[in-house]
């Protein structure tokens, strides 16, 4: 290499980019096709910023030689700049592929199919790449990532530790560390990650984010709306910042103020689903239906919502019905499906053929309790009964909301609408009542909704000051296995809770049914059981925690989908005695015929 071409090549690496890039363009006057020249000064150019030129030489330079490793790795990196990643992916590729196991452009490669979200392919990279970067902080990060991102949180955890060993002040390192000890439900420690990586770049606004969701995991929702709040004054348009203090806001109780911060968030990015889903949660919650339930059409796209499923009809959208066949699907849960599929006798009355759609084990009660109505059974992908001819309209349930129930003037009232098979339910009562006690109260007390069981459920313990009324008999609603609490409330109270080990609450929803039919009343927690019963027309008690599900509204002690349901909230947050101090004043009277 000539003195001219070293004295170029010191000066890039130095950072002197102008005198580079003069010396390679001398270069090239006399040797347009120079290789080495136009690659490097395609680097020159790039580390400048001037990604299309750069692309332009360094593409020239690999038409003279196109198995070069290291211009084909960079070309790569010009690639990701511009935003072209398949291209990118495509030059690192060759890149390894002209040199076997060549570690720059493995990680390279790794990073640009995380991007893409093709993380299996990428671990494999960033794992090949250690040979020669066993210490660098960077791969070691980036692989923790792609471990996360393909459920290995053990090892990503360990990586990325190893990653915070070598480089403890780096913040991005502790991000991503407190992300996998997150996603590990380490989340104690993922915060402690995430306050160390603000505290070292306070304008971090991923830490301050995940700060956020680490607070609100543990419950501690003022201070993860501060999180959030921290992260949006440091980029007012990081949108998922926006819809989780809103959620965080709604779980809180300010209702209002989650409203009017999903609404800026809207105005952000105007096509984000996951925003216009916790809208619609919120508008539905303050019983703003109509609006309500066209922003809840969103959940259909939204991560954490209902999905689409490929049906061929169009869409019902409110039009005439009559004389029309409906395909109604179901979706979301059991209790969801028996909530949402109050509505289909709307569409007979109508004069709809409805095909009702639903969870295998929900077909025999809806077949007996919808008569004309056709019922099938729920399977991904669809059955060809779904697909056939003739069905003019598909609409999943929730969908139906829209149009039949726009406000609250609108619910018709129907004491019940699900049947039991009554020879089970009588045989059930008969069972239950042969030691003489009068009154059969069912309870259920724990909800697995994934996001806000925990604030929904109690222990059955809560429910001991239920006990001591005469002519009770309590009889075990709960799914699960439930015999330890049993045995701890018996030797507690003294007061038995019967379990029926022939009634499977969740394998056989049928019998279920008629076991909650068997009841004179039902006190149980926002789950399963209460829809099933408020379905059925059996009395029930629904305790609420203070920021319920939005079919349960706010305030009210009614509810207008289920006539039979009366509602009992928490005044505090997480406090259940106020709550059974209620209940069990109220079934006294009930008890006692007053």
């Amino acid at each position: 290499m000539s003195a001219t071409f070293e004295q170029a090549l010191g000066h890039l690496q130095s950072g002197r980019l102008r005198e580079a890039d003069a010396i390679y363009r001398e270069i090239l006057k006399a040797d347009p096709e120079n290789e080495d020249a136009l690659h490097l000064l395609g680097v020159a150019v790039f580390q400048a910023g001037r990604g299309d030129e750069a692309a332009g030489f360094i593409e020239r330079s690999l038409h003279q030689n196109p198995g070069n490793a290291d211009a084909l790795n960079n070309l790569g990196q010009v690639y990701e700049f511009l935003n072209r990643t398949d291209d990118a992916i495509d030059a690192y590729r060759k890149a390894v592929t002209a040199i076997p196991g060549f570690s720059p452009a493995l990680a390279n490669l790794g990073t640009a199919l995380l991007q893409k979200g093709e993380a299996e392919e990428a671990v494999d990279c960033f794992e090949g790449a250690l040979k020669d970067f066993a210490d660098d902080p960077e791969v070691l990060g980036d692989l923790g990532k792609a471990l996360a991102a393909v459920g290995r949180p053990d090892e990503a955890v360990a990586r990325l530790r190893q990653a915070r060993d070598i480089a403890p002040k780096d913040p991005a390192v502790l991000c991503n560390l407190g992300t996998a000890l997150q996603a590990k439900g380490d989340v104690a420690e993922a915060e402690a990650a995430f306050e160390a990586a603000v505290a070292l770049d306070p304008g971090f606004v991923e830490a301050h984010y995940n700060l956020g969701l680490a607070r609100q995991d543990q419950g501690r929702l003022d201070e993860a709306t501060a999180a959030y709040g921290r992260a949006l004054e440091i980029d007012p348009a990081y949108i998922i910042a926006h819809v989780n203090l809103g959620k965080a806001l709604l779980d809180l109780g300010k209702v209002d103020d989650a409203v009017s911060c999903l609404r800026r968030a809207i105005e952000v990015a105007p096509d984000h689903a996951e925003a216009h889903h916790n809208l619609s949660l919120a508008l539905l919650l303050q019983g703003k239906l109509e609006e309500g339930w066209a922003e809840y059409e969103w959940r259909l796209w939204s991560e954490k919502g209902a999905r689409h499923r490929p049906f061929p009809q169009a869409p019902w959208a409110g039009q005439p019905v009559d004389a029309k066949t409906v395909l109604v699907w179901g979706e979301q849960g059991v209790g969801d499906e028996v909530m949402f599929a109050g509505m289909v006798p709307d569409l007979v009355e109508a004069g709809a053929h409805v095909v009702l759609e639903s969870d295998p084990r929900l077909v025999p009660l809806f077949r007996r309790s919808f008569a004309g109505i056709e019922c099938i059974v729920k399977r991904d992908p669809p059955t060809a009964e779904t697909r056939r001819d003739g069905i003019d309209f598909q609409s999943p349930g929730g969908n139906l909301g829209r149009w039949l129930r726009p406000n609250l003037e609108s619910f018709p009232g129907r004491q019940s609408y699900l049947v039991a098979e009554e020879d089970r339910q009588g045989g059930l009562r008969e069972n239950y009542l042969s030691d003489g006690e009068s009154l059969l109260v069912g309870v259920a007390w724990v909800s697995k909704n994934k996001r806000i069981g925990a604030q929904k459920s109690m222990t059955l313990m809560e429910l001991a000051p239920l006990t001591g009324i005469p002519g009770v008999r309590f009889i075990d609603l709960q799914y699960g296995d439930t015999a330890e609490e049993r045995r701890q409330f018996e030797d507690h109270t003294g007061v038995t809770v019967l379990h029926d080990e022939h009634v499977d609450q969740m394998s056989d929803l049928d019998a279920f049914a008629a076991q909650v039919a068997a009841m004179d009343l039902v006190i149980s927690v926002s789950n399963t059981t209460v829809h099933m019963s408020g379905a059925l027309g059996v009395p029930t008690w629904v305790m609420l925690n203070t920021v319920p599900l939005p079919c349960w509204l706010l305030e009210r002690d009614d509810n207008p989908w289920y006539p039979s349901v009366r509602l009992f909230r928490q005044s505090t947050a997480g406090d259940w005695a106020n709550v059974t101090e209620r209940i069990g004043e109220a079934l006294r009277a009930f008890a006692g015929g007053g």
